[in-house]
């Protein structure tokens, strides 16, 4: 049996795409110290954000609906394009229009489901993504 043991900040930054890297500091304490540092939008993480939960919501549609194994592999990939779509869209927004974009999905992803009186799911459609083009990888 292999014992565990705490990744080196280079084995973090490559797991994490050079972003979840933690570097002590002179009081003894960790503080994150990401190698990425002012290149991440914070509102492009909000629009990949978005796109992370259209691609997840689809995948479950399509497992709702029953789709074929090849609909559903083809979904799951469709996350990882969906979030990076969403980040290149909302990069050089304002938070505040980042926002509105990530509350635009959360309602697509609200309209695409139909509930019972008893509190039941009834129906999931698939979304596309970004909401507001019509189109995506959704």
């Amino acid at each position: 049996m292999s014992t565990m043991r705490e990744l080196t900040i280079a084995e973090l930054d490559i797991v994490s795409g050079g972003c979840g890297g933690w570097q002590p500091q002179h009081s003894g304490g960790c503080h994150p110290a990401p190698s990425c540092g002012s290149q991440v939008s914070l509102s492009g993480m909000i629009g990949a954000y978005a796109g992370y939960l259209a691609g997840m919501y689809n995948v479950g549609a399509d497992y709702f609906n029953h789709a074929s194994c090849s609909t559903i592999a083809s979904a799951w990939q469709n996350v990882g394009a969906d979030m990076k779509l969403g980040y290149s869209t909302t990069a050089s927004m304002s938070v505040k229009d980042a926002m509105s974009f990530l509350q635009s999905t959360i309602s697509s992803i609200q309209g695409a489901q139909s509930w019972g009186n008893c509190g039941c799911l009834l129906a999931e459609n698939t979304i596309s993504f970004p909401a507001s083009s019509g189109g995506g990888f959704g």
